[in-house]
């Protein structure tokens, strides 16, 4: 059962027609069915017993873990100690608030979830936590990597960054895919169940994701230098491109103030001081919206080549430009299944349907080269108007169809194929060994500790202000450093 093969893994994800430029989104949509099955393909059936989910999640680094777990269709939250330090950010409450939107949706069968929250896969194929051990670690991530076992679940960005006011995916998507876009993505059948794709993939008001044509024809790079490759590129950019390239460099200590120090409104009190909200946006802050009217985007890989608002780019409907060393190759499957997208060594779960120089334009690129190979690919490029149009609009055709209720489909599955590789007990005995916590709506915001909610109240629940309805604002159930909190 863990090794079945998808059998539509060889036929390309986009079509070759020059008139439309459109993606098969019939191969798209059963390359997105595939997908749970390929990134459990390292586990039999029943194979994980709860001793090994217990070493799991104490093999996930400390200060970048979090765990849930589903029974009887209803998720529980163990009691974790304050000093395991948890998620940055808000990232663990809008797991649970993700999760929670997952089990009003579709049923999930019994699941033990440990989640190592950083942006890095954790998990090497190759680690095994007792002698004679024949598969890795079952642990989920936000990323995963052709040699990690580490299995991804959609990012919290689908659900909006609060300090960064990035909105939840179906409005981003709402501002910036066309309507004839959404037509095609209708065409599309969802992952599972009889759920349509989400009208949100129809675009409404002010659209961000103009036609290539109508478009500001220079290149943006958000960025700072902070390895070679950035460093080089920042020093040869302005001789090789002149005013066609705009370059904005975020300032780094005013972003830290803004993601972790200033909250939002009228300010509030955080772990027991009296903090003022950021009353200006970081020098060189450039919101997404602006990112949207260039004709190109440019992406340098940081500390990680995986961007978690790389789809929102994609949906602009610009020509997203990745430049950078292609990965080694890690251990692959073999050509009939699902493969790892060959220009990225991490990428979360839309990653295998990535096809460079369908979706996106691929610059392989070092230090001593990078202006010279990307002058050369925009040269190419330019020369063949028509695939650039092509390749704008087929990334934006990508991030449509991965609208809410296909996100939310392949949350319930990947669940229930991991729920298939546990032990029939394993959830049942962690939830009473850890002593979890029922989660639920009604309670939710009894979870959130006292630092992450001025975030929470005031920018997330306006934001899903209809799913918050019934949900009041409780008090958390301890103090800041309490244990069994959302950290």
């Amino acid at each position: 059962m863990h090794r079945r093969r998808s059998r539509i893994a060889s036929r390309p994800v986009a079509g070759e027609d020059s008139t439309t430029c459109r993606l098969n989104m019939t191969a798209t949509a059963e390359h997105i069915a595939a997908l749970p099955s390929h990134f459990l393909r390292h586990w039999p059936a029943r194979s994980v017993g709860f001793r090994q989910m217990q070493q799991t999640y104490d093999s996930l680094a400390g200060w970048g873990r979090t765990r849930f777990q589903v029974v009887d269709g209803k998720l529980y939250y163990p009691n974790l100690q304050h000093n395991t330090f948890g998620c940055v950010l808000r990232r663990t409450p809008i797991l649970a608030w993700a999760l929670l939107q997952t089990l009003d949706r579709h049923a999930v069968a019994d699941v033990d979830i440990p989640m190592n929250c950083r942006d890095k896969p954790g998990t090497p194929l190759s680690q095994r936590l007792a002698r004679g051990a024949e598969t890795p670690p079952l642990a989920f991530s936000y990323t995963t990597s052709s040699s990690y076992a580490d299995i991804p679940l959609p990012d919290y960005t689908y659900w909006g960054l609060p300090y960064a006011d990035m909105a939840p995916w179906e409005r981003w998507l709402a501002s910036t895919v066309h309507e004839e876009l959404g037509a095609a993505t209708a065409q599309a059948p969802p992952l599972s169940g009889p759920e349509a794709v989400s009208s949100h993939t129809r675009s409404s008001g002010h659209n961000n994701g103009s036609p290539l044509g109508g478009k500001v024809d220079q290149m943006i790079w958000v960025g700072s230098p902070t390895n070679p490759l950035r460093e080089a590129f920042q020093k040869c950019a302005a001789s090789a491109f002149g005013p066609r390239l705009v370059h904005r460099m975020p300032n780094k200590e005013q972003m830290h103030t803004l993601a972790w120090r200033c909250p939002p409104g009228k300010g509030a009190m955080i772990a027991g001081a009296w903090r003022e909200p950021c009353t200006t946006t970081p020098e060189g802050w450039t919101p997404l919206q602006e990112q949207c009217k260039y004709r190109y985007i440019l992406h340098l890989p940081g500390i990680s080549d995986w961007l978690e608002h790389f789809k929102h780019q994609l949906a602009c409907g610009s020509v997203n430009i990745f430049i950078g060393r292609r990965p080694r190759s890690g251990k692959q499957a073999s050509a009939d299944f699902v493969q790892p997208p060959a220009s990225f060594e991490h990428f979360d779960f839309t990653g295998p349907l990535l096809r460079e120089g369908e979706t996106f334009l691929f610059v392989p690129a070092t230090a001593a080269t990078v202006c010279d190979r990307l002058q050369a690919a925009i040269t190419k490029l330019e020369g063949v108007p028509r695939r650039a149009e092509c390749i704008a609009r087929r990334g934006q055709q990508l991030a449509a169809s991965f609208d809410m209720p296909r996100v939310y489909a392949y949350m319930a599955a990947v669940l229930n194929e991991a729920s298939m590789r546990q032990k029939l007990d394993v959830a049942k005995r962690v939830m009473a060994k850890e002593g979890s916590r029922l989660v639920t709506k009604a309670n939710f915001f009894s979870f959130v500790p006292p630092a992450k909610r001025p975030w929470i109240e005031k920018v997330f629940v306006p934001w899903h202000a209809a799913a918050f309805n019934a949900t009041p604002l409780l008090p958390p159930h301890g103090a800041e450093t309490a244990s069994g909190l959302f950290h």
